[in-house]
């Protein structure tokens, strides 16, 4: 029942054939009442007793109260249309009214959209010796042990700079260590300033187990060795005598 005015683009041809459809389309519609009932549509015959003389009625696919009546001249339409204003069906009125002018649309360029892709954040490195800096020089291992509940044990480590130093502290847990980590608004504030804290990214060295036999000094092993060489020396002549 609707029509389309959609405006292809395409070669010379083509421009021209879409322009007459256009302009056929246009002089079908300038004949074409719209009609809208109070009910559905159940048959044509609840329109044709509607308007006079020569007309198609072109019902939609769907069901629907509304259609479209198609006379052959504008004049049969317009006689129509004025016959046919104020009718009523059951005492309820009757919708009839021209269809609206075609509006032409410029095709226009696609305006391609910004994807924001988030940045993906790696997860971060929970271990349970934590790297502390941001640390006022001066200040004492037990003082960063009494703001950091849950530490067991801190080690000062040499000043990077004349202002500050750094640390490593011990948690009980690791799930101590992981608060701390992942949540830096827990992060204390220890003599004005808020101290950072990182994974302890050192690689730790295995402690391997020595395979070589100990040599052993004793003065009395090695004088019975020194005995039992020399035995076996004298054996030996012996044996080639």
């Amino acid at each position: 029942m609707h029509d389309t005015n959609r405006l292809y683009s395409g070669s010379h041809g083509d421009v021209m054939r879409n322009f007459r459809k256009l302009s056929q389309l246009k002089e079908r519609r300038e004949r074409t009442l719209n009609v809208r009932l109070p009910h559905v549509i159940k048959d044509k015959k609840d329109v044709e007793c509607l308007f006079v003389g020569n007309f198609h009625v072109k019902l939609p696919r769907q069901s629907s109260r509304s259609c479209h009546v198609v006379f052959p001249t504008v004049e049969e339409k317009n006689k129509n249309y004025k016959l046919a204003r104020g009718k009523t069906d059951n005492s309820k009125r009757v919708v009839i009214q021209p269809l609206s002018d075609l509006a032409f649309r410029t095709e226009t360029k696609k305006i391609k959209k910004k994807i924001f892709i988030p940045e993906i954040k790696p997860d971060i490195q929970v271990t349970q010796t934590v790297f502390v800096s941001n640390i006022v020089n001066g200040t004492k291992s037990h003082e960063i042990r009494s703001a950091l509940p849950g530490c067991a044990r801190v080690t000062l480590l040499p000043s990077y700079n004349k202002d500050f130093r750094s640390a490593i502290a011990k948690m009980e847990d690791i799930q101590i260590a992981a608060k701390y980590l992942r949540e830096k608004h827990n992060w204390p504030i220890l003599k004005g300033h808020r101290i950072c804290m990182k994974p302890d990214t050192r690689t730790k060295r295995k402690k391997t187990r020595s395979t070589s036999i100990p040599k052993i000094h004793d003065e009395n092993i090695t004088k019975e060795c020194k005995s039992n060489e020399s035995l076996n020396y004298t054996e030996d002549n012996n044996d080639g005598n």
